[in-house]
């Protein structure tokens, strides 16, 4: 296809450098769904991409919006005014889920993959990026969203936003307080605020905005279902950002946070089939897709566990995502609604509610349909949460008894 300019390449990781090296050589983009590429050969493919002046997203790089068209995974998001570049691809989706949820809209989206902003990469790709949106007629806001970045490396990107002609907004998640917002250079702590600032900034009227506050009582109610026994949270997920953003909101209430995904080695787990106290689980991660499909594909992986942790007397709270777009299991709520429900009558028959708190990421554009998978989760007694963000507020908060909600 001559008339091509862009390779999306899912093949063993194994093989995986080989073909984007051809393809780059060959002057084309590169989209690198591949996983289990090593750090070196990342290197050396965003170098040539560099040199040619041409993307190379990934290896691991899972989400992209090209003029329109969504690549891999993606949502049915309105074309708008503000690019996106992600070293998170479920961050990515949950972004631009929000702008358009804002009243906002997407010009490009371009991920570079999870590993982009390390030591070893630099950021190279983010950087680049930065640069091509900058030149995009089509772009007038650029939002950064990326899991905790090397701390050089993060300077580094913000010295490249500062220079930019274009305003920017920045989600580097994980971070205990942002900066104060600079002029053309904005800080958020979490998705729903980078959301927000990039549609304010693109011009939409902050009044007509549903902002989708906590809900105090329904914390209060939450609390009251829960044994003094019940005290932990198991967070299930099929997003590696989704989870982050829970996990890091809980971190900042609570300690004894583990997780296969903590950046803190201390509570890494070292078995990943056994939680322990809090456990935030990414399914997506490389530690489960090994020869696997990617959770947002096959859920089956999550489903087991979910009956595991169904049974442990000391969880109160599982906390679930459900991803819904392009490239997603065609009913992902539908797959796993019956184990949701035999879940809870484990729970019901050993004398305890098992609190099950879950967030569908999607807008109303979608198949399947936003609001039907909502109902059927509602329906069997789920509890919903309306953005990434508030997933993770509430899920802290429903453990914490004797505060004030």
């Amino acid at each position: 296809m001559p008339e091509s300019n862009l390779a999306v390449i899912s093949v063993n990781g194994l093989f995986a450098a080989r073909e984007a090296r051809q393809a780059l050589q060959n002057g084309l983009n590169v989209m690198l769904f591949s996983d289990n590429v090593t750090i070196e050969d990342e290197l050396a493919l965003k170098q040539l991409a560099h040199e040619k002046g041409l993307l190379m997203m990934g290896p691991d790089c899972g989400t992209a919006m090209i003029n329109g068209a969504a690549l891999c995974f993606g949502n049915a998001v309105r074309r708008g005014n503000i690019g996106i570049v992600g070293a998170s691809g479920t961050g990515s989706q949950e972004l631009s889920v929000r702008i358009h949820d804002f009243g906002g809209g997407i010009s490009q989206l371009i991920g570079t993959g999870g590993r982009d902003l390390s030591e070893k990469i630099g950021g190279l790709m983010m950087l680049d990026a930065i640069g091509m949106l900058e030149n995009d007629p089509q772009t007038e806001i650029i939002a950064l969203v990326s899991k905790p970045p090397a701390p050089a490396v993060a300077q580094k990107v913000l010295a490249r936003a500062r220079a930019c002609r274009k305003p920017v907004v920045v989600c580097f998640l994980g971070r205990a307080e942002p900066p104060a917002d600079e002029q053309g250079l904005q800080f958020a702590r979490g998705t729903k605020e980078a959301a927000l600032k990039a549609v304010l900034l693109s011009g939409v009227n902050k009044a007509s905005l549903d902002l989708h506050p906590l809900n105090g009582a329904l914390v209060r109610d939450v609390r009251a279902l829960l044994t003094p026994q019940q005290k932990y949270i198991r967070g299930l997920f099929c997003g590696g950002t989704l989870c982050d953003e829970t996990m890091f909101a809980v971190l900042e209430k609570h300690g004894d946070v583990y997780s296969n995904i903590q950046p803190d080695p201390a509570f890494r787990l070292t078995d990943i089939n056994r939680s322990i106290k809090h456990t935030f689980l990414d399914f997506g991660d490389d530690d489960f897709t090994n020869g696997k499909p990617h959770p947002m594909i096959d859920p089956t992986n999550r489903i087991s566990r979910l009956l595991q942790e169904a049974r442990d007397p000391e969880v109160g709270v599982v906390v679930m995502d459900f991803v819904l777009g392009f490239g997603s299991h065609e009913d992902p709520v539908g797959s796993t609604i019956d184990a949701i429900k035999e879940a809870k009558a484990i729970a019901k028959a050993d004398g305890r509610e098992l609190v099950i708190l879950g967030y569908v990421l999607g807008t109303d554009l979608d198949a399947p349909s936003l609001e039907q998978q909502r109902q059927m989760l509602s329906d069997a007694g789920v509890i919903l949460a309306s953005s990434s963000t508030n997933t993770g507020l509430l899920a802290r908060e429903f453990i914490c008894k004797g505060e004030e909600a």
